[in-house]
């Protein structure tokens, strides 16, 4: 059994990680679902007080979830290739998925999709809005739907799922804030596999 940032993790079952875990309530939730099955969560911030606020909603006894206060990519790139299960990714920073940025953020998804098991999936929960943000309209969200989900093909990902809301499983502070404005915020989800 190996020490990993802290908790114990037996190296057996399925890795979840969630880049960018924010205050690590979706994290925390998951894994006190998933409690009785080989899951290990594992959340990487690199904000300092929102790790601290994520590391507070811990209790003595989760031994199948940690935090990380660290820069994701970092991290990511010292895990062995095909050694990760799942990767979350909840409304990223737009460095990681807007269109101006598309070049940087390739790279760190190609490395990402490296790193996932044979079978593994990415679960990507993202917002379209325009620049001026006024109302995004349905011309606007299908042009950077189509344009996202070709971005994504191209690194290698496939396509499985694709729903025009966030999972109703999944709960955040933005994600709650941002659906009570769906004119101008419209959010997608996309599950890929490798």
């Amino acid at each position: 059994m190996s020490t990993l940032y802290g908790r114990k993790y037996r190296g057996k079952g399925d890795l979840i990680i969630e880049l960018g875990s924010g205050n690590g309530q979706t994290l925390v939730n998951l894994a006190a679902r998933n409690a009785k099955r080989e899951l290990y969560f594992m959340g990487i911030e690199s904000n300092l007080s929102l790790y601290k606020e994520s590391c507070s909603l811990l209790k003595e006894n989760d031994e199948n979830i940690t935090f990380i206060n660290d820069d994701f990519e970092q991290v990511i790139s010292k895990f062995h290739n095909e050694s990760v299960s799942m990767f979350i990714s909840v409304l990223p920073h737009p460095n990681y998925i807007g269109k101006e940025r598309e070049f940087n953020w390739k790279n760190f998804y190609e490395i990402m999709l490296s790193k996932m098991k044979k079978y593994g999936q990415f679960l990507l929960i993202t917002e379209c809005t325009n620049e001026l943000l006024s109302e995004v309209t349905v011309e606007e969200y299908k042009k950077w739907r189509t344009w996202l989900i070709s971005s994504f093909e191209s690194i290698g990902f496939i396509i499985n799922v694709t729903v025009d809301n966030p999972p109703p499983a999944l709960s955040s502070y933005y994600l709650s804030k941002f659906n009570n404005d769906p004119n101008r915020i419209k959010i997608l989800t996309i599950l890929m596999g490798k």
